[in-house]
């Protein structure tokens, strides 16, 4: 493997930016510096940039049957896709079936899928749906040291993927014990599924609808539930896709009492709106995902969400479908729901310009600085979900996943130019200033400008130690 030389640019962490070279060997970072004079194989000039660690994503779902179907990203095009906007890792999900499938069998499938297209590393929260069968919940409880360390249950989607509240609050003890981290979808399932078919008797099914099914109740409801189920438990909870400012104002009186409670967003519920797609008929698909796209003044809570720390992380919940069937090798997609909001594939597309989104709307536009931004895409997702000080931070060490970033690069977000399978960008024609110029993974580097240097495989499964967070105090704070 060559050596790096990283020379010129500031240094950026969650904590502090400073001018200095870095110098990767071995695929880690050996050595930071100012005008460190080193022989190295290869030297990346990043005068006038940023040097960053690579992004995390801890929401992803890569190569994944769902809504009778299955996304249109794979592993291959989503982390490639990741890659190029600046993200070196993932956190994606495997599922266990209801019926005949373990936890520890579910993770084994996974793998499976995911190793032989994976370009960037990438790692598994269990979504678990039945920890009732025997030796299920012992089969839990060992998973953290398999490392395994985040299990994430559903509140919604009766019948399917839905849980209820008492398994909700073993797998919150069996974290407690272990030191794991349940993350949650908290929508009410059950209230959502009464209003849809409430719509479908009145008739009222039409695509935009489908935000009128998922009120802001419903969420916030689901919320205060799971937070007061993981403090009856003694455990943390991670609130996943948070969307509504209802939900927030849980999350923000729970972390007020001291709790540990952590939340994500996502690029869609802070650059699109109810009211892009309230009369757009099919087009309307195209923005589906739950919970939905909501009205655009809860923007506004949302961003200040992540400017005081509510919100610790920002991720994208990438699920994609196409708008249109015309791949060969992909089963019915968004088409399949077309005038009925009920039998459209929940998800939208975000991996690629997570970090462009963000960028341009946080820094550039003033609401946070740099350290902020790495610390939402970058170091507080590898601090709870196991991944540091190996990734997350720019120190002596740690794996090179190191992004140099172009502060003043101006770019417009287009389907014709992203690396994502899917046919259309929830951001097209969005100006963004800010990308990268040079992506590391592991100290190989995958993209160069428009350049793509990976190989599909060359991935790692990463074994993820408990929450960083959970043993430094940071519950109440972070």
């Amino acid at each position: 493997m060559p050596s790096i030389l990283i020379t010129g640019g500031t240094v950026v962490t969650a904590s502090e930016q400073f001018p200095a070279d870095v110098y990767l060997r071995d695929g880690l970072i050996a050595q930071i510096g100012t005008d460190l004079h080193i022989e190295a194989d290869i030297e990346v000039p990043a005068d006038g940039q940023y040097v960053m660690p690579g992004g995390i994503d801890v929401h992803t779902h890569l190569g994944e049957e769902v809504f009778n179907t299955i996304t249109a990203d794979d592993w291959e095009s989503g982390t490639t896709a990741a890659a190029f906007g600046g993200t070196t890792t993932v956190v994606d999900f495997a599922r266990q079936e209801r019926e005949g499938m373990s936890p520890l069998q579910a993770i084994e499938r996974r793998r499976g899928q995911a190793e032989p297209g994976a370009v960037i590393d990438y790692g598994f929260h269990l979504m678990a749906t039945n920890l009732s069968s025997p030796g299920y919940i012992e089969e839990l409880a060992a998973l953290p040291a398999a490392g395994v360390t985040s299990f994430k249950l559903l509140m919604a989607y009766p019948g399917t993927m839905m849980v209820d509240d008492l398994t909700i609050y073993q797998a919150m003890q069996v974290a407690a014990d272990t030191g794991a981290l349940v993350t949650l979808h908290a929508e009410n399932g059950h209230v959502i599924q009464s209003l849809t078919e409430r719509f479908g008797d009145a008739g009222t099914v039409e695509e935009h609808m489908h935000m009128h099914a998922h009120p802001h109740l419903v969420e916030g409801e689901a919320v205060h539930r799971g937070i007061a189920l993981a403090e009856m438990a003694g455990a943390g909870v991670y609130i996943v896709h948070l969307s509504s400012h209802t939900a927030l104002t849980e999350v923000e009186a729970a972390k007020a009492r001291g709790q540990a409670v952590w939340a994500e967003t996502c690029p869609q519920y802070l650059f699109a709106a109810y009211e892009d797609y309230e009369d757009a008929g099919f087009e309307a698909a195209k923005y589906i995902c739950s919970p939905p796209i909501r009205e655009r003044a809860n923007q506004d809570h949302l961003w200040r969400g992540l400017e005081t720390g509510a919100l610790s992380v920002f991720a994208t919940d990438h699920c994609t479908f196409r708008m249109h069937d015309d791949l060969p090798d992909l089963p019915p997609q968004k088409p399949m729901g077309r005038g009925d909001f009920r039998r459209i594939p929940n998800g939208v597309p975000g991996i690629e310009n997570r970090l462009h989104l963000l960028y341009d709307g946080g820094v550039v536009a003033g609401r946070f600085d740099m350290c902020r931004f790495v610390d939402l895409v970058s170091t507080m997702p590898a601090k709870l979900f196991g991944l540091y000080p190996r990734k997350g931070g720019i120190g002596v060490g740690a794996d090179a996943d190191i992004v140099v970033w172009d502060p003043n690069a101006v770019h417009t977000i287009e389907a014709a130019t992203h690396h994502m399978r899917v046919d259309y960008n929830l951001y097209e024609g969005l100006e963004v200033r800010g990308r990268p110029t040079t992506v590391i993974s592991r100290g190989e580097i995958i993209v160069s400008g428009d350049e793509f240097h990976g190989s599909p495989g060359r991935g790692q499964y990463l074994e993820r130690t408990t929450p960083w967070v959970m043993s430094h105090a940071e519950a109440g704070s972070a």
